[in-house]
């Protein structure tokens, strides 16, 4: 099952970023005024319904700003993706919303 997990503080952020060389994951960096944001987290809550086994961790820039610089984020929505070990980072609105949505049936 896919689940979304707000990240709260700095030492939770830290805790998850430090799994990345044992797990892939995604977080998604979001601002809490912004209508965009709250477009992409709408059709998270829909990608969570969906079948898989991912967890995407959430975090927006009220609780904390100083979070955004650790991958360079300039912009909300971001979408940073850390897979077998690597880092890519999504920062057009296009694919971080392409990633939330599902796949069509032939």
């Amino acid at each position: 099952m896919r689940t979304l997990k707000q990240l709260k503080t700095e030492k939770e952020l830290n805790a998850v970023l430090k799994e990345r060389k044992h797990k892939n994951f995604s977080v998604l960096y979001y601002s809490t005024w912004c209508k965009w944001c709250d477009r992409i987290l709408e059709r998270a809550e829909t990608w969570k319904e969906q079948e898989g086994d991912e967890t995407l961790y959430l975090v927006n820039s009220w609780d904390l700003p100083e979070s955004f610089s650790s991958f360079s984020i300039t912009t909300s929505p971001s979408l940073v993706h850390l897979i077998n070990k690597k880092v890519r980072v999504d920062v057009e609105y296009p694919k971080i919303y392409n990633f939330f949505t599902p796949p069509k049936k032939p």
